[in-house]
Formats: structure tokens, sequence, C-alpha cells
């Protein structure tokens, strides 16, 4: 009975953050680029500019005017959402090559990643944090050694992305750690069997960093800034599955791998004889990292609107992207 009153209260207090950010999610006012560009609703979206300007809420439009207004929404000519129009919008290279850049980054980045996360007993291991004379001393280990590596690479890489973002920009940040994960990739593959515990211990943390400053950062940012206001949201989406469908290939087919040619009952390396070419089909992975990373913009310091290539509309100050196209 205890234990299942324990069992209760963890759940619980597990789904309290997800609570609070409910609230949020179903309070939070709509933006104005998705009222204007999507719902196609002007008279919100200009009050509701007009209420972010001024430290306020939300807008309180004049509902006579905001139906007559909505009436000849039609005549916008900024297009409407539709999967005719997504087709022909990411038919063309200059838009397509983008969405492309955006979910193969993130494909290529989640083979290695959660690949390399199934390699984390080894270095564990090899650092002497793994195994223990009981269960609290395993769990002990396990727990400690997974904060030793998460604090030594993952959280300084994350910060100094924090820091540099804005300065040194996303592309250069993604393209720097696709490169020096396939550099130490190649390290680990080329003289895995080789490495002592301290070097293997470098590699990881080091690999760790890079994802942080790199990638691991950039591909869930990039595709929230560079696409239309009407497609960011599914452009989004399809890259985080792509992401997601990297890392199914990364454990279920690539990782299991490493144990191809071991003998039975085998311990320790001799368990993962392939696991030495395993890590080379990470390096090649991230060597593919950096070619997407061409198809990308940079979006340092650069409106959503300028990155859409819209101009605003001076007659109700939201901005239409195909504007810039009739007047070219």
């Amino acid at each position: 009975m205890l234990y299942l009153q324990a069992l209760i209260f963890h759940l619980g207090f597990g789904a309290a953050p997800a609570c609070i950010a409910l609230y949020y999610r179903l309070t939070i006012p709509e933006t104005p680029r998705y009222t204007f560009d999507v719902a196609r609703d002007v008279e919100r979206a200009g009050e509701d500019v007009q209420a972010y300007m001024t430290g306020k809420h939300e807008g309180n439009p004049d509902e006579i005017r905001r139906l007559e207004t909505m009436r000849v929404s039609d005549q916008l000519t900024t297009p409407k959402a539709s999967w005719g129009d997504f087709f022909k919008y990411y038919s063309q290279w200059k838009n397509g090559k983008i969405l492309l850049g955006t979910a193969g980054s993130w494909f290529v980045l989640d083979v290695a990643f959660y690949g390399l996360g199934l390699n984390s007993s080894t270095v564990l291991t090899a650092i002497g944090y793994s195994g223990g004379n009981n269960v609290y001393e395993l769990l002990y280990n396990l727990a400690a050694g997974n904060c030793i590596l998460i604090c030594a690479g993952a959280i300084p890489g994350y910060w100094v992305t924090v820091a540099t973002i804005d300065t040194i920009g996303r592309k250069p940040i993604q393209m720097l750690g696709f490169f020096f994960l396939t550099i130490l990739f190649l390290v680990w593959g080329f003289d895995f069997f080789g490495l002592t515990p301290n070097s293997m211990f470098a590699i990881y943390v080091l690999s760790q960093f890079f994802f942080n400053f790199g990638p691991n950062a950039t591909t869930f940012i990039v595709p929230g800034e560079c696409f239309p206001t009407r497609y960011r949201s599914t452009s989004h989406g399809i890259s985080a599955a792509s992401g997601k469908i990297g890392s199914i290939i990364a454990q279920a087919a690539i990782a299991p791998q490493r144990t191809q040619g071991a003998l039975p009952n085998a311990v320790g390396a001799a368990a993962s004889p392939w696991q030495d070419n395993v890590m080379k089909i990470y390096a090649f992975f991230m060597l593919l990292g950096c070619f997407f990373t061409l198809l990308i913009p940079e979006t340092k310091r650069i409106t959503l609107e300028q990155l859409a290539g819209e101009k605003e509309d001076t007659a109700s100050g939201i901005k239409d992207s195909t504007i810039v196209e009739k007047d070219q």
C-alpha cells in the first residue's frame, strides 16, 4: 500500500509541470503573425500589435469593423495555407532546399546523438563509474557518472551556444559542431580499441560539447525561424520527425551492428568487435550534416518577415509575403 501511494505521488508530481505548461498554453494570446497570415483576421492582428506595443495582453478590436474586414479577406495577396499551396511553395528549390536542410540536419544529428548515448556504458566503465557491489552502488555510480559526463560536456556546450548564437550565428555554430564531431568520431573509430580510458573520456566529453555547441541546439532553433508563418509549425514538425526517424535508425539498425562477430558470452571490448566501424558510420553522418547545413539560411538577428521575403503592407502595418513576389 505504501509503495502504491509513493507511486501515485511521483506520478502526480511529474504531472504538475505539464499542467502548468498546459494552463499557459491555453491562455497565451495568438501571435499577430498567425492571426493575419493564417486566420486572416486583419483587424484583430492590427489591434494585437498595438496592444503588444503598449504592454497589454491582447487587443480589443471593434467587432463590426472586424467582421467587415474578414469578409474581404479573400482579396488578400497572401496565399491561404493549403496542401496545394504547401507543395507549390516547396516545389521551388529556393524554398525546398531550406526544408531539406533543416530536416536533413536534424536526421543525421539524431543518428549519431542517440547512437552515441548507447555507448555511455562503455565510457562509464572507462572512468570507473559502472557496476557496484549492490543495487545502491550500481545506481549511485550510474547517476554520478552520467552527471559527470553531462556537466563536463553538454552543459558547457549549451551555455557557450547561449552566449554566442546571436554573435557567431546559427549556421556557423552548426557547421562548426558537425565538422568537429566528424573529426572526433573518425579518431574514435580508427583507434577505438587503442584508446586509453582517459582518451575515451576526453573524446566523449568533447563530443557532448560540440553536440550542444552545435547541431543539438541549432537544429530546433533554425526551423522555428526560417519558414513563412503559414508553414512554420508544419515545417518545424517535419524537421523534428526526421530527427526521430534518425534516432530509430541509430538504435534499431546501426547500434546493434557493434556486436557483429562477437563470440558467445564475450565481455568488455570483445563483446563489441564492430564498435570501431559503427563510430566511422557516425562520422559519415556528421559529414553529411556539414552539407545539409549549407542549405539553410543564416537567421541571426533577422526578423521573421525578412527571412520569409516579406515586406510591410502599409495599409495594415502587417507583413505580406506575396507583395514582394508581385513587385518583382
